[in-house]
C-alpha cells in the first residue's frame, strides 16, 4: 500500500479459507491492489485457539494465510478475536500474541484489530493496552485499530472512543487506523474530521453502491466527494463485499474499476501548480530569516515562479501610477522596490510603466551582495541601464531622491512574520516622498484552531515544540473559519497618536484574544495562521481558506504548535491568545489556548525561549 498511486483493495468474505488461492484466483482478477484478509479460519471455534496456545503453534487448517508466498499484499485481519478482553481471557491473549508473531514472521503489510466500537466502551483501555503491548514489539507487523462509523452521532460517538484510545495509547505515532463505513447510499457522509487523524484504510461497503443505468455501480456525489477527500490524502481503499463469498471476480472488478475511474478524474483535475505543491503537504518549514540571512538563488527562483501575485503587484503599480498622473499628468515618478531580490517586482514595474506610457525613474533597492550581481548583469542585458540600483539595507539606504511609489515584498505567511512592519516603518522616512504611497498599504494576520495528528507527531519528533513553522497544510481539519488577529498600515503620513508609544520595538508589538465556536469534538493540535493584504485600493492579496488568491502558491500557512493537545467537544468556546512580542534585536511571537471552563494549554515560546525573528 506504499508509494504515491492510491492502492484499492478488497475485504474477504469471512468464509476465506485459503489465502494464496484468493490472491491469484480471485483478487489478482478483480484488479485489486491487496486485500484485508482473516489470519485465522472462522471455523476455528474456541476449543481449537485452546488447543493451539496449548501445542504453542496454529496447525495449517486453523489459518487462512497459510505461507509468505502473497504476504506482500496482504493485510491481516484478527476481527474474531476481542482485542478488548484479551486481558481477561489468556487464550485470547496468546492467540493475538501468536497472530501478531507469525504476521511480523510472513511480513504481512499490516494487522487489523478488532473493531474498537462493536465491544464495551468500558473496555477501551484495554483494547488501548493490547495495541501498545504490540506496536511497541520490535519488528512487528503494522498493527491497524478498526472503527466503524455512521452518520451524525454515531459518527460523534466512535470519534470520541477512538480518542480515549488514542490518549491511552500516549498519542504513539505508530498508531493507524482503519474505517469501516456503515451507510446506505444516501446515509450522510462527513469525512472533515478524520482527514487529522491517521487514517491508512477506509473500507468501503458495497451496499454504499447504486446502480447506474447501465447497471453498474456508482457512488452519490456526496459520497464521491469523500472519496476523492481520501484520495487526495493518499489513504488506501477497500471495497468490501459484505460476507458474501459467491460474488464473482467478475463482479467485485466493477467496483475496483469505478473506484479506479475516480483515481484518474481527480489527477486530471489537479493543475501543475498543485502537483508541485503536493510535495510539500505536512513538510515542517522553518520561516525565513530574510533581515538575518541573504537568501539563496533556489529560494529566489521558488518565489519568482508565482505569476498570480506578480500580477497582482503590477496591477497595483498600475493603479498608482495613474492615480499621480490623474493629480499632474506631465510629472516624473520616481518608483522605488525596496528589498528587489533578483529582481522580479522591477520587471513589473518597467511593465507597468510602459502600460501607462508614463515617465517614471525605477530604483532597486537590496542589501544582498549575491542579489546585486544578478541586478547589475539584468540591467545591463535586459533593462537597458533604466534601474538606479542601491545596495543597501533599506532601513539605513540612502537615495538622491524620495519615491512617489514604494513597493516591496516582505510579507510573509502572517502577513508581519518577516519583519516588513519593521523594515517599511523605518525605510519610509528615508524613502518615500510625503505624498507617496506604498505597495503595501495593509495587511492583516488571521488564525484558527487546527487538528493534525501528523503535524503534532512530527513537531514532537523534531523536539522544537514552540516553534511555528511554514507548512503547506493538508492531512488536517481546520476547526472554524479564521478570524482576523490585527493588521499593520503604511503611509507616508505618519501621524503620531498622543498615546502612541514612540519606541520601534514597541510599535511592532500587538496581541488578540479571539473565541471560537466548536462544531465538532475533536483535538486542537495547534493554530494556522494566514494573511490578507491590501496592495493598493482595489488589489489585494489573500491565503486565508475563504478568500485565497486563485492560483497563488508564494506562501503556505503558518502552524503554531501546542506541545500537549486541548480537547474540545461540539458546542465549547475555545479562546484563543497570540502576541507578535518585540525588542531593540528581536520579534517572536508567543501563543496559548484554553477552553471556556475546561482545559486550558501552556503560553508557548514565552520571552522568545526557542524561537524568535532576528531583526
Amino acid at each position: 500500500m506504499a508509494g504515491d498511486r492510491i492502492s484499492i483493495g478488497v475485504v474477504a468474505a469471512s468464509g476465506v479459507s485459503d489465502a494464496d488461492e484468493y490472491v491469484t484466483q480471485y483478487m489478482v482478477q478483480a484488479g485489486a491492489d491487496f486485500a484485508v484478509l482473516p489470519i485465522i479460519a472462522a471455523h476455528t471455534d474456541q476449543q481449537t485457539m485452546r488447543q493451539s496456545v496449548s501445542r504453542g503453534y496454529f496447525v495449517l487448517e486453523e489459518l487462512v494465510v497459510k505461507s509468505a508466498t502473497s504476504a506482500y499484499c496482504i493485510v491481516g485481519s484478527m476481527g474474531h478475536v476481542d482485542w478488548a478482553g484479551s486481558d481477561s481471557d489468556s487464550t485470547a491473549e496468546r492467540v493475538v500474541g501468536m497472530s501478531m508473531e507469525y504476521a511480523a514472521h510472513i511480513g504481512l503489510q499490516g494487522v487489523v484489530a478488532s473493531t474498537l466500537n462493536e465491544g464495551d466502551g468500558r473496555k477501551d483501555i484495554e483494547y488501548a493496552r493490547t495495541l501498545m503491548e504490540h506496536l511497541s514489539s520490535a519488528g512487528g507487523a503494522p498493527v491497524i485499530a478498526r472503527l466503524r462509523i455512521g452518520g451524525g452521532s454515531c459518527a460523534e460517538e466512535a470519534w470520541s472512543r477512538w480518542n480515549a484510545v488514542r490518549h491511552a495509547c500516549n498519542h504513539d505515532a505508530r498508531l493507524q487506523l482503519m474505517l469501516e463505513l456503515d451507510l446506505a447510499p444516501n446515509g450522510v457522509l462527513d469525512m472533515g474530521q478524520w482527514r487529522a487523524e491517521p487514517v491508512q484504510i477506509v473500507q468501503i461497503p458495497a451496499s454504499m453502491f447504486t446502480r447506474n443505468k447501465a447497471g453498474y455501480p456508482v457512488l452519490t456525489r456526496m459520497h464521491q466527494d469523500a472519496v476523492a477527500g481520501w484520495m487526495e490524502m493518499g489513504v488506501a481503499l477497500a471495497v468490501d463485499c459484505g460476507g458474501n463469498d459467491a460474488m464473482a471476480a467478475e463482479t467485485i472488478s466493477d467496483y475496483i474499476r469505478y473506484l479506479r475511474h475516480l483515481v484518474t478524474q481527480r489527477e486530471k483535475q489537479r493543475d501543475a501548480a498543485e502537483a508541485a505543491s503536493a510535495e510539500y503537504y505536512d513538510v515542517l518549514q522553518a520561516p525565513l530569516q530574510p533581515l538575518a540571512d541573504h537568501l539563496d538563488s533556489a529560494t529566489y527562483e521558488v518565489f519568482e515562479q508565482d505569476a498570480a501575485k506578480y500580477e497582482a503587484y503590477e496591477d497595483a503599480m498600475c493603479r498608482a501610477i495613474r492615480a499621480a498622473l490623474d493629480k499632474d499628468s506631465s510629472r516624473r515618478l520616481v518608483l522605488m522596490v525596496a528589498g528587489a531580490g533578483r529582481g522580479p517586482l522591477v520587471v513589473r514595474a518597467l511593465q507597468a510603466a510602459r502600460r501607462c506610457d508614463a515617465d517614471v525613474s525605477v530604483y532597486a533597492v537590496e542589501k544582498n551582495p549575491s542579489a546585486m550581481i544578478e541586478l547589475q548583469r539584468k540591467n545591463t542585458e535586459l533593462w537597458g541601464g533604466r534601474v538606479r540600483l542601491v545596495h543597501a539595507d533599506m532601513r539605513s539606504a540612502a537615495v538622491a531622491e524620495r519615491a512617489d511609489i514604494l513597493v516591496s515584498e516582505l510579507l510573509g505567511s502572517l502577513g508581519d512574520n518577516e519583519l516588513s512592519p519593521e523594515c517599511l516603518d523605518a525605510a519610509i522616512p528615508l524613502l518615500l516622498a510625503s505624498d507617496g504611497v506604498c505597495i503595501p498599504r495593509k495587511y492583516t494576520a488571521y488564525a484558527a484552531p487546527m487538528s493534525s495528528t501528523v503535524l503534532f507527531n512530527r513537531v514532537r519528533s523534531s523536539k522544537t515544540s514552540e516553534t511555528p513553522f511554514v507548512v503547506n497544510i493538508h492531512a488536517a481539519n481546520v476547526l472554524a473559519d479564521a478570524q482576523p488577529l490585527w493588521s499593520f498600515e503604511h503611509s507616508a503620513i505618519i501621524q503620531k497618536q498622543p498615546d502612541q508609544p514612540a519606541s520601534p520595538a514597541e510599535n511592532g508589538r500587538r496581541s488578540a484574544c479571539r473565541v471560537f465556536d466548536i462544531r465538532a469534538p475533536s483535538l486542537v493540535h495547534g493554530l494556522a495562521g494566514y494573511f490578507d493584504a491590501e496592495l493598493y485600493p482595489g488589489v489585494d492579496l489573500s491565503i486565508c481558506p475563504t478568500t485565497h488568491t486563485p492560483a497563488m502558491h508564494s506562501w503556505f500557512p503558518m502552524y503554531f504548535p501546542l506541545s500537549r493537545p486541548v480537547s474540545v467537544r461540539t458546542g465549547d468556546s475555545l479562546i484563543v491568545h497570540l502576541w507578535r512580542r518585540s525588542s531593540d534585536s528581536k520579534v517572536w511571537y508567543e501563543w496559548a489556548v484554553s477552553v471556556e471552563g475546561g482545559d486550558v494549554s501552556s503560553i508557548h515560546n514565552l520571552s522568545a525561549r526557542e524561537y524568535w525573528i532576528d531583526k
